[in-house]
């Protein structure tokens, strides 16, 4: 089945990033532009959600309804508020500040998980605090009001750009490398213990030196993967492909844009595939034949 894309919203200026689905309308980050936008699919409108928001990338809506963003620019997660505020959960692992967050989950207990890799673009402010000796998956575990406590989960990664749970819980999926740093590019599968650390990786895929892996990831029904990856001067292009639990990729799709960035399920019956890139454009492929996770 052919998935037809059109643009929905944009372009925005530089890049579009983070997706998340809140029920009823789809979050987007406008990430050079300081945004989270709303588009309403009702009336077809992109208003905005948050404003001044630090290059925030990576979104992840939690279970009452509050939404969690990774801001690139300020080295550190934000959660967003259902009053309309804004608090930061915890920067420092083991005392260090650490690097440039670009995607974050939400799991049922409401730990939050953290792509938490190096940058090409740099932090606000002056320099003071250095980047750590490692670019990892992080989880940040609320303690109290207010309070949060970060650990290291994989001691293995080159640079995570997404991460993503299975619907289970069990499984931590992570997009891993950066082919302008030089990374070699991978799709990697964690099994997930109780208490929120990993086994050893399975490396699902790996991709030519050069190539640009898997920038976003989303689920479908069936617990496939979704996965947005490649760029026009080198490799297969600019492509979606769909990824069983086990790594077979089973769909190749063009993508509606070169570089394309997050992907996630959404509209009243989740059937509608959206999709953000390094054009600034918000994308939809409606009724491609497969369906998102109504959490």
């Amino acid at each position: 089945m052919t998935w037809n894309f059109e643009l929905v919203a944009g372009p925005f200026k530089g890049r579009t990033g983070g997706l998340a689905w809140d029920g009823k309308g789809m979050l987007c980050s406008a990430v050079a532009e300081e945004r989270v936008l709303r588009f309403d699919p009702a009336n077809g409108k992109a208003d905005n959600f948050r404003r001044w928001t630090g290059r925030v990338n990576g979104l992840a809506i939690a279970k009452d309804g509050s939404v969690y963003g990774a801001q690139e620019g300020g080295r550190r997660v934000i959660h967003f508020l259902n009053d309309g505020s804004a608090a930061p959960v915890t920067e420092f692992l083991e005392g260090l500040r650490h690097n440039q967050p670009t995607d974050v989950v939400v799991d049922s207990k409401g730990r939050v998980w953290i792509a938490d890799p190096y940058n090409a673009q740099a932090p606000y402010g002056p320099p003071t605090a250095p980047m750590l000796d490692h670019a990892s998956v992080l989880r940040a575990d609320n303690t109290g009001p207010g309070r949060w406590r970060l650990s290291r989960v994989t001691h293995d990664t080159a640079g995570p750009r997404s991460v993503l749970l299975s619907a289970d819980e069990k499984t931590l999926y992570v997009a891993d490398g950066d082919a302008e740093r030089g990374d070699v590019c991978q799709l990697l599968a964690y099994s997930v213990t109780p208490y929120g650390g990993v086994g050893p990786q399975k490396s699902l895929l790996n991709f030519a030196f050069g190539e640009r892996g898997i920038e976003g990831l989303c689920l479908d029904s069936e617990g496939n993967i979704i996965a947005c990856m490649g760029w026009k001067k080198s490799g297969s292009g600019p492509v979606l492909i769909v990824v069983s639990p086990g790594g077979t990729i089973l769909e190749t799709h063009p993508s509606p844009a070169d570089m394309p960035m997050r992907c996630a399920f959404g509209d009243a019956n989740m059937g509608s595939l959206y999709v953000t890139a390094a054009d600034g454009g918000l994308y939809r492929a409606k009724s491609i034949g497969r369906h998102g996770i109504k959490r």
